[in-house]
């Protein structure tokens, strides 16, 4: 993350050293305080942007502006949503949605949240790694795919290749760019019992971001097919 965030120019090189010496091997979920501290210094360094997709606006509408717009729910739209989370913090919490999911309204919290800090904060067998699970289930000749947007702050191209490179797989097909109707769609990389794909142009919910590339990706992985190649031009002479 750190490495990601330095290289798109979105910390200063002192934050970035910190981070780095004070965060290093920390969980997630529970750093140190020192670790905390910078990170604070490294989001206010960021500024007002959506880590999750760092090159699409952030919501900017209020709770009482989104409640003005709940007729517009179940629709698709052409284009992208900054505030879809917002959109689904309202959807989640009315009644009729909660009966239809069978909520225990014994046992719900006040307000539904995508992200509970209630779990977050007591959280506390959180593994460090999921490597092991990739261990696992690679020998049983199971199709893995990985895929990753690359304006994803938060899980970073960075971070899935350094991952997968810990695996240390064998290549059965060299990195490459992959193509949707003539344009590149982004990278993928095969390897013995894994392929990693990268999307072009999209965020942490690839499907949000990039629904068409999307779409692309997983029609070649349900078709267990390798990911789109560049079609070859035909030229024809005049006469």
């Amino acid at each position: 993350m750190f490495q990601f965030m330095w290289s798109s120019g979105m910390i200063s090189d002192q934050t970035f050293k910190l981070l780095n010496l004070l965060c290093d091997f920390q969980p997630v979920e529970h750093p140190s305080d020192s670790c905390d501290k910078i990170w604070d210094i490294a989001y206010e360094e960021m500024g007002d942007i959506d880590p999750y997709s760092i090159f699409t606006p952030p919501c900017h509408v209020n709770d009482n502006q989104l409640d003005k717009r709940k007729h517009s729910f179940g629709r698709l739209r052409s284009v992208y949503d900054p505030c879809t989370e917002k959109h689904s913090i309202i959807y989640f919490n009315r009644p009729e949605v909660q009966r239809a999911l069978h909520v225990d309204p014994d046992h719900k919290p006040d307000k539904w949240q995508t992200c509970s800090d209630v779990v977050g904060t007591n959280w506390k067998d959180s593994p460090t790694s999921v490597l092991n699970i990739y261990r696992e289930l690679i020998p049983t000749g199971l199709r893995i795919w990985i895929f990753s947007g690359n304006t994803d702050a938060v899980i970073p191209v960075a971070s899935t290749r350094y991952s997968i490179n810990a695996l240390k797989l064998p290549t059965l097909s060299p990195w490459r760019a992959w193509y949707d109707d003539g344009e590149v769609g982004g990278w993928t990389q095969e390897y013995a019992g894994l392929t990693f794909v990268n999307v072009r142009g999209a965020g942490h919910e690839v499907p949000l971001h990039r629904p068409k590339l999307a779409l692309t990706l997983i029609k070649a992985f349900l078709e267990g097919t390798s990911m789109p190649t560049l079609e070859p031009r035909t030229l024809t002479a005049a006469i």
